[in-house]
């Protein structure tokens, strides 16, 4: 009777320790994923396709702005017309790409409020500046100004270690 309660214990702990040790390990590689994330919203699933070819077709002529910066209509508007993109034409966006950025881009932008005016560039996107709480934004705010605070910006890596 003494043996057989002996190894039921004995079992129990090595179950619970592997359970502990699991878990620990568990939580150590997602913490260890999310300091490795370049992306503020690191894209999943479906999306990571979009996303790819966002920065395919984005960072090679300027440094990828994070979805979350304009508005929804706005990355819309960029994707309608990639003949004049800027005063740019991007070469070789198909439709079906278009449709897979697209995608990612509705997915991790935001949507105006009803009688909001549609900012053309980021620094007139209030969601850009709700990203930036508190921080004293150099004038002119471009695009080429995010580096000063975002050094990997290049690399789609806007995480700021203050």
């Amino acid at each position: 009777m003494v043996k057989k309660r002996w190894k039921t214990f004995i079992i129990a702990f090595i179950v619970g320790c592997s359970l502990i040790f699991g878990w620990g390990v568990s939580s150590g590689l997602q913490g260890l994923a999310q300091a490795h994330t370049k992306s503020v919203d690191r894209a999943t699933g479906n999306f990571t396709v979009g996303e790819e070819f966002y920065l395919q077709y984005c960072s090679t002529c300027h440094i990828p702005i994070p979805p979350a910066v304009l508005p929804q209509e706005t990355w819309q508007r960029i994707l309608e017309n990639p003949g004049n993109h800027y005063g740019v034409r991007i070469e070789g966006l198909t439709g079906f790409t278009q449709r897979l950025m697209w995608q990612y881009l509705q997915n991790y932008s935001r949507q105006l409020l009803r009688d909001e005016i549609r900012p053309q560039y980021m620094a007139q996107s209030r969601y850009f500046f709700a990203l930036h709480p508190k921080v004293d934004l150099p004038t002119p705010t471009t695009i080429n100004t995010c580096i000063q605070c975002h050094p990997q910006a290049q690399d789609f890596n806007y995480r700021v270690d203050f």
